[in-house]
């Protein structure tokens, strides 16, 4: 090598001629004695590639059998003595002047030599070899012997060389870093960094290279801090990321962020630390200032949250909404049909009783009440559709739901799309909310529709699904039985991003304006939490699938049925003196639901609003029933009503008849014990029916 190294002189070497015949050496001092003992160790070992003595004054020179091998000479030679000018042209030419150099400054001072070169064997190929030797001067100052010997260290130079080769592709890579990077040895010493470690540091690299933090660094408390948790690295061989306080070339202060980690060599071992760092002086105060604003705006931003939580619910809830402005059209014409066969019947009716043609009016009263019906079915569905509510899950035959709703999917979807309803004999029963199911049917449906603007065909399939564990696996079901409801419209089809996001919430492929992006995500989130999962297949410019799997229902059935089956029918519907308080601010509703409860048997008070309910039910000697509407003026409504009335009379029953959506008594989920809910329009004879069932309770 050419570095410095090469011209450093070592004090140890032999002072006197070994040969492979001649031990042990002859020697005058403990000193040489334990150098001939080393140096014979060396030579058994095969690491000393010959020996040699040369006799200055005399230009001769002595060697051994393997010097001769070494530097590609004969034996005679070497035994015979040679001069120094003959052994020169074995040393590769690029290391001649400077071995030259080293031998003429140890013949001019004496002592110690010790020189790396490259020498050519008697095979013709070159070897990295190390001489060491020492000059012994004469009385006179003049040089006179100069014994020692040849090591082989080719393959340290080898190693060397790849060591050499690594450091500048790592000092390469380290240059084209971003940010402070570098690397250690096992004393801490600075082998390699790039430009933005010359910047923190503040000085050149020939400054820093080679030395360690407690050199090159000006502060030297920091300095040792650095190397402690090197050293500590190094040694538990455990990789760190630490925030360390800096201070810059300028004089200011800043945070680092750094991470350190061993450097390893090919068998593992730790040779070194290699590090990088990130200033984070920014976010750091950031964060602080963060922190700051927090404790100062807490209550601010504490209600802006809030305000934003409203504000995505009120966002969820108005998808429902949203799908009934999809029918405005329609139900407006629809309504407008019924009341028109209502309001026509009844005329007709009222006509035909003043003619005294009684004989037929019954056509009359069946035609308003077909009409009534209908009206009260669509007013259900519109409620159902826009109410919060918690899932009330119920046995459901989903090809009857499928089959009520297809009039209602026929009118959104309008002529230009033609629907085909497909169900198998022999369909499973499920488990669910079966307003939510309908609400995600219909949003189906109103997808699929909008994926056709210029028409298409909609298929609505209904099957039983029986789930093996691969095919579960897939869908991220446990195995089973399954109703599969499924939408496809031959329609613009999705491509993979938007199927992938499909889900999400507020993600939508719709213009501002025409669709909150909760369409599926409601969905999907209303068939997972009943047990099931939602598929969609597609293909750009082919069409889409969608595929509700809920799970079968296993359950009692016939239960459900009977307890239906058990009310009492009309005709045995009888009471025995009970008293009832019926309180709604229609005077109709009051007069119909009292005459009910009047040819029913039964004793009845009335009030218009809650304030008045509240003061009969004080005075009243017995109340066994209270009937009330949920909408009632004067700032007390049903529900506050009840709960009075029950803080007053705990035992109290009570049963709402309302036009509101349920959640609006229900509140919390349910109702309480000894409560029950009748849903406006209702027959009087499902009224006369519902209180027998609740007194005989």
């Amino acid at each position: 090598m050419d570095d410095g190294r090469n011209n450093q002189l070592q004090t140890t070497g032999p002072s006197a001629t070994l040969s492979p015949q001649s031990h042990p050496l002859q020697s005058h001092s403990e000193d040489e004695r334990a150098v001939a003992e080393r140096l014979q160790l060396a030579l058994d070992a095969g690491a000393i590639l010959g020996t040699w003595v040369w006799d200055v004054p005399l230009d001769r020179v002595t060697a051994d059998e393997r010097f001769s091998r070494t530097f590609g000479l004969t034996p005679e030679q070497c035994q015979n003595g040679l001069p120094i000018d003959e052994v020169i042209p074995a040393i590769h030419a690029a290391d001649r002047a400077r071995v030259e150099a080293v031998i003429d400054e140890a013949l001019s001072r004496g002592g110690s030599y010790r020189c790396e070169f490259r020498v050519r064997r008697d095979d013709g190929v070159y070897r990295w070899v190390e001489a060491n030797g020492r000059v012994e001067l004469g009385p006179d100052g003049r040089p006179r012997r100069f014994p020692g010997i040849i090591l082989d260290i080719e393959t340290r130079r080898a190693a060397e060389a790849e060591r050499d080769r690594l450091i500048a592709l790592l000092r390469t890579f380290a240059l084209a870093v971003p940010g402070v990077v570098y690397a250690k040895d096992r004393e801490g010493r600075m082998l390699v960094a790039n430009q933005g470690t010359t910047e923190l540091i503040g000085k050149p690299p020939e400054f820093y290279l080679g030395k360690t933090d407690m050199e090159f660094l000006d502060d030297k408390e920091q300095a040792a801090v650095i190397m402690e948790t090197d050293r500590r690295i190094m040694q538990t061989g455990v990789s760190e990321q630490i925030e360390e306080e800096v201070r810059l070339p300028d004089g200011s202060e800043a945070i680092w962020l750094s991470t350190k980690t061993p450097l390893r060599d090919g068998s593992g071992g730790i040779i070194g630390l290699a590090g990088a760092s990130i200033d984070v002086t920014a976010r750091k105060r950031a964060e602080a200032a963060l922190q700051e604003l927090n404790r100062t705006l807490e209550q601010k931003i504490h209600k802006a949250i809030e305000e934003r939580e409203l504000a995505h619910e009120a966002l969820r809830q108005s998808h429902k909404m949203e799908a009934v402005g999809q029918l405005t059209g329609g139900l407006a014409h629809d309504f407008n049909n019924l009341l028109t066969v209502i309001s026509g019947s009844l005329e007709n009716l009222q006509r035909r009783v003043a003619e005294g043609k009684v004989n037929e009016i019954e056509r009359y009263i069946m035609a308003a009440q077909g009409a009534a019906m209908r009206a009260a079915s669509l007013t259900h569905r519109l409620l159902a559709f826009s109410r919060r509510q918690t899932l009330d899950p119920k046995i459901t035959d989903v090809r009857r739901l499928v089959g009520e709703m297809e009039d209602l999917i026929r009118r959104t979807a309008g002529p230009p799309i033609d629907i085909e309803v497909v169900g198998q004999a022999g369909l499973w029963l499920v488990r669910v909310d079966q307003n939510q199911l309908e609400n995600a049917l219909l949003n189906l449906c109103i997808n699929a529709r909008d994926a056709m603007p210029d028409g298409g065909r909609m298929t609505i399939e209904i099957a039983n699904e029986r789930l093996d564990d691969r095919a579960a696996a897939e869908c991220d079901l446990p195995p089973g039985d399954y109703v599969a409801l499924s939408v496809t419209d031959t329609g613009t089809g999705m491509s993979r991003d938007v199927m992938t996001r499909a889900f999400d919430p507020f993600y939508t492929t719709k213009p501002l304006g025409e669709g909150t992006g909760l369409g599926l995500s409601m969905i999907y989130g209303f068939v997972r939490q009943s047990g099931g999962q939602v598929q969609i297949s597609s293909e750009l410019g082919k069409g889409t699938r969608v595929c509700l799997y809920l799970p079968r229902d296993l359950g009692p059935q016939e239960a459900e049925a009977g307890a239906v089956a058990a009310l009492p029918s009309p005709k045995t519907v009888k009471g025995s003196g009970e008293m009832i308080l019926v309180v709604d601010d229609e005077p109709t509703v009051r007069m119909l639901v009292v005459e009910v409860l009047d040819e029913a048997g039964y004793a009845w008070i009335e009030a218009a609003d809650g304030r008045t309910a509240l003061s009969l039910l004080q005075s009243a000697p017995r109340v066994d029933l209270l009937i009330t509407d949920v909408g009632l003026p004067g700032g007390m409504n049903g529900r506050q009503l009840a709960d009075a009335a029950r803080v007053l009379r705990p035992d109290l029953k009570v049963l709402f008849i309302t036009g509101y959506a349920a959640n609006a008594v229900v509140g919390n989920g349910c109702l309480e014990p000894g409560m029950q809910l009748l849903t406006k329009p209702f027959s009087m004879d499902a009224l006369a029916r519902r209180v027998r069932a609740i007194l005989q309770t």
